[in-house]
């Protein structure tokens, strides 16, 4: 009678270890599939993706700085273009880097 009361130990280990093994092999295969989804969703988010709104704002922040527009009235402040005023900026270095050298 004893014989049928044991329990069948080998039986219930190759079961533990099956059941952790497809847990493991479906919890990869899962994050694998999020991934490529992933990807393939910010492929399509940035093929269709178009930036008017950021380009319009870029062209005219170009057209301000390198445009003359002369002076301010309220301020007094002379605006010039960028090009114009790196050009004074570099003649003004050299200036002072050549008078100090004297």
């Amino acid at each position: 009678m004893a014989a049928y009361d044991d329990l069948n130990v080998k039986r219930i280990f190759i079961v533990g270890i099956a059941s952790v093994v497809v847990t493991a092999v479906t919890a990869l295969a899962v994050q694998v599939l999020y991934y490529y989804l992933s990807e393939v969703q910010n492929a399509r988010t940035s093929a269709n993706g178009s930036y008017t709104r950021q380009n319009n704002a870029l062209e005219s922040q170009t057209a301000q700085i390198t445009v003359a527009q002369g002076v301010d009235d309220e301020t007094g402040n002379l605006t010039i273009p960028i090009g114009q005023a790196m050009k004074f900026i570099i003649s003004e270095s050299e200036e002072k880097s050549s008078s100090d050298e004297t």
